[in-house]
C-alpha cells in the first residue's frame, strides 16, 4: 500500500511539473513577442459580471509603454503612466487620478503579461482551430492574501503568438471576461493621445482627485 502512495505521488509530483513547464513555456512566447512591439491597438469585447452587474461593452485599447488609452460607449480612460483620466460619457464628467491610486484599474496591456509576477501556473488543454493551436492556461496567485485576483484563465493562440481571451475572477465576487477580437502591433501613435484635451470635450466637468 505504502509503495502505491509513493507511486501516485511521484505521478502527481511530475504531472504538476510537466503542467508548470508546459504553462512557462508557451506564457514565454507570448511575453517575448509582446515585448518586441514598440505599441498595441487592440479591439476588443469586455463582460463584467457580478451579483448586481452584468454588462457587455466593445471598445478599443490603444498601448505605448506604460501609456494606454480606451474608449467604450460609456467611457474614455487615458493615462500618461503617470495620472489617468476617466471620462464618462452620461455623466459629462471626467475624473483625474493619480495612476497609483487606482488599485483596481488594468493597463489594457497588462493582459499580455499579467502573468510574468506573482502567478503559478496550470495547463488545462490544447485545441484545434482550423490551423492555429490554442491553450488554456489557469493562473493562480502566489500569495492569495496580497492578491486581488482569485484565479485567471488565459486562452492562447500560440500560432498567432496572441492571447485570445482572459477570464478574471476577482477575490470580490466579479468575473470579467476579456475578449481580443483584433491585435494590430507596431502601429505609428500620436504621443497626444495619451493626455485629455479640454479642446476635444468641451463643456465636460473636471474632478481633480489627486
Amino acid at each position: 500500500m505504502q509503495k502505491i502512495l509513493i507511486t501516485i505521488t511521484i505521478i502527481l509530483s511530475c504531472s504538476i511539473i510537466y503542467s508548470q513547464d508546459k504553462s512557462k513555456e508557451i506564457l514565454k512566447i507570448i511575453s517575448n513577442e509582446t515585448s518586441s512591439y514598440s505599441s498595441m491597438n487592440i479591439d476588443f469585447k469586455l463582460t463584467i459580471k457580478s451579483i448586481d452587474f452584468n454588462e457587455t461593452q466593445t471598445g478599443t485599447a490603444i498601448t505605448k509603454g506604460n501609456n494606454f488609452y480606451y474608449k467604450t460607449q460609456d467611457r474614455e480612460v487615458i493615462s500618461n503612466s503617470t495620472d489617468v483620466w476617466t471620462y464618462i460619457v452620461d455623466d459629462n464628467e471626467c475624473y483625474i487620478d493619480a495612476l497609483e491610486d487606482l488599485d483596481g484599474g488594468i493597463n489594457p496591456s497588462e493582459i499580455m503579461t499579467i502573468w510574468e509576477d506573482n502567478f503559478k501556473f496550470k495547463y488545462l488543454e490544447a485545441l484545434e482551430t482550423g490551423t492555429d493551436k490554442i491553450h488554456r492556461i489557469k493562473l493562480f496567485p502566489t500569495n492569495p492574501k496580497e492578491s486581488k485576483y482569485h484565479t485567471i484563465i488565459l486562452k492562447i493562440n500560440e500560432t498567432k503568438k496572441q492571447i485570445i481571451s482572459a477570464t478574471i475572477k476577482t477575490k470580490d465576487g466579479m468575473t470579467l471576461y476579456f475578449v481580443i477580437s483584433k491585435l494590430s502591433p507596431n502601429q505609428e501613435i500620436k504621443p497626444d493621445i495619451f493626455v485629455w484635451k479640454s479642446s476635444s470635450h468641451p463643456g465636460v466637468e473636471l474632478i481633480d482627485n489627486r
